[in-house]
């Protein structure tokens, strides 16, 4: 019993020392080793997250890679988009001209055929009693 409190007594004190210790940074401050920290901590190389993609490590290396090529793949995209509306816009209002232009003809057509004419009465036909063609 006595063990078993030594024990947990042991285990509550480095508890409470880890979160003492990770309590003493400002929040944001990531802490590294000695060895791998810099010499000089306002040193752009350390601060400046422009300089990542230079990084060595071949995940940000793909990371950037990825990021890049799917600005890229974007680009394309909305450029093909909106080339695709463009022609789509012209074509819509060719096929309107080439339908106006239609209907113009085929009005100037029926307007210009003849009149049937009745062969029994001479008179010309009307829409109610047209005349039967043999």
């Amino acid at each position: 019993m006595i063990k078993l409190r030594t024990i947990l007594a042991g285990t509550a004190v480095a508890m409470f020392s880890q979160f003492a210790a990770a309590q003493s940074y400002p929040p944001g401050t990531i802490v590294v080793p000695a060895a791998q920290a810099p010499s000089n901590p306002n040193d752009p190389a350390y601060t400046d997250q422009s300089r990542a993609p230079q990084s060595q490590d071949p995940f940000v290396k793909k990371r950037v890679a990825d990021k890049n090529a799917k600005t890229e793949y974007k680009a394309d995209k909305k450029a093909a988009k909106e080339e695709y509306k463009a022609d789509k816009k012209a074509a819509k209002e060719e096929y309107k001209a080439e339908k106006k232009d239609a209907r113009a003809t085929r009005s100037s057509e029926v307007r210009s055929m003849p009149t049937p004419v009745d062969p029994v009465t001479g008179k010309p036909s009307t829409s109610g009693d047209p005349v039967m063609s043999k």
